[in-house]
């Protein structure tokens, strides 16, 4: 298992967060070190990637994603 982005992660994989910005807005929306997601969807044209955390999907920025590094599962 190798560690990346969160941007570069496949879709429907499940990944761990290994680390993030710190930025407040994602601590509270639940995105912590050693959480589980998994990739929805990825929008096109550098749009935002959209994230399962629990039973809410969330999107984030590519710039952020991409500051979001993930351990893959599967």
């Amino acid at each position: 298992m190798r560690a990346l982005s969160l941007y570069g992660a496949a879709k429907s994989n499940c990944c761990v967060l290994e680390s993030a910005p710190a930025e407040s807005l994602l601590h509270s929306l639940g995105l912590r070190q050693g959480v589980e997601v998994s990739v929805v969807s990825r929008q096109p044209f550098g749009g935002p990637i959209v994230v399962r955390l629990g039973r809410r999907c969330l999107a984030i920025s590519k710039d952020i994603a991409e500051q979001i590094n993930i351990r893959e599962l599967t």
